[in-house]
């Protein structure tokens, strides 16, 4: 694959691009999408030991549901946060949140999701 090829496959299979965000408590949109890897991240991280067939999928899943993303931004989402995991076990910044406030942020930036 060329240049252009591998670009257009990136962005229609592992692209947050689809989110519209905004600027919110001092964080830029960039900002949140790496707020929303590190978040689903630390709760893989804390719920993998309890349930060891949680997968990165199963946990986006759950918190995406009754929000309308597509079954392939899903899928996405779940390699980029598992690649941005890998050999960093137990070292996800939560940005002061805790508890359901993590739920909440998660589900609040999930659901900026735009189909175009």
């Amino acid at each position: 694959m060329n240049f252009e090829e591998l670009r257009r496959f990136y962005s229609e299979h592992y692209s947050l691009g689809y989110l519209n965000l905004t600027e919110s408590d001092g964080h830029s949109p960039f900002e949140r999408k790496l707020i929303l890897i590190s978040l689903i991240n630390y709760l893989y991280d804390k719920n993998k030991a309890k349930n060891p067939d949680l997968t990165y999928y199963s946990l986006i899943y759950k918190l995406s549901k009754n929000l309308g993303l597509p079954e392939n931004y899903i899928k996405g989402l779940a390699i980029v946060c598992e690649d941005f995991a890998y050999g960093n076990s137990g070292n996800f910044p939560t940005f002061g949140l805790e508890g359901k406030k993590i739920l909440g942020e998660i589900q609040k930036i999930l659901s900026t999701y735009m189909p175009f």
